[in-house]
């Protein structure tokens, strides 16, 4: 479990924690829905997906004491498997534009790392300049630029981080 201090700057003694949900519960799923939707303008998926992702994939949170704030949704990509696909990346209003998203994504590509993937990709609308900042700000780049349409019909930027230059990252075909 990784905690860091108010000031952005790491330390134990704040309350801030990232950590993975192991356990699907209906409180959990909630949670993923209600932060999901105050991020994005309408649910990007639903009950039924929030549990596959629960399940299947890896979420992390962001808690501050016993209130979780923020959720990151990953899976692992099928055409590059030492790869994760960051599906989601929310943290509740209030809380925003205090550094939260940095340190949040940074825990994750480390939890990712820990696990032997190589990189980390996510799509982010083109419009977003605050979520591509926030990427580029922890070693994103910009792989593909429109690569298709979001829900609200704004394009997609294709955003990777990699993790050891030294292992290619293998792809299927």
């Amino acid at each position: 479990m990784e905690s860091f201090g108010t000031s952005g700057q790491p330390g134990p003694r704040t309350g801030f924690r990232i950590e993975e949900a192991h356990a699907v519960t209906p409180e959990l799923i909630d949670t993923l829905m209600e932060i999901d939707l105050q991020t994005f303008s309408e649910s990007t998926f639903s009950e039924y997906a929030a549990a596959a992702m629960l399940r299947n994939g890896h979420v992390y949170l962001l808690s501050f004491g016993d209130q979780v704030i923020g959720t990151c949704v990953t899976m692992r990509c099928w055409d590059r498997p030492n790869e994760a696909m960051i599906l989601s990346m929310g943290i509740k209003p209030g809380w925003r534009g205090q550094g939260l998203g940095q340190h949040f994504i940074r825990g994750v590509l480390q939890k990712l790392r820990q696990r032997g993937l190589r990189s980390a990709c996510l799509y982010v609308s083109t419009d977003n300049r605050r979520a591509i900042k926030v990427y580029e700000d922890v070693g994103f780049v910009v792989v593909e630029r429109g690569v298709g349409v979001s829900f609200d019909r704004s394009e997609l930027n294709l955003l990777r981080v990699t993790f050891q230059e030294s292992q290619p990252v293998i792809e299927l075909s």
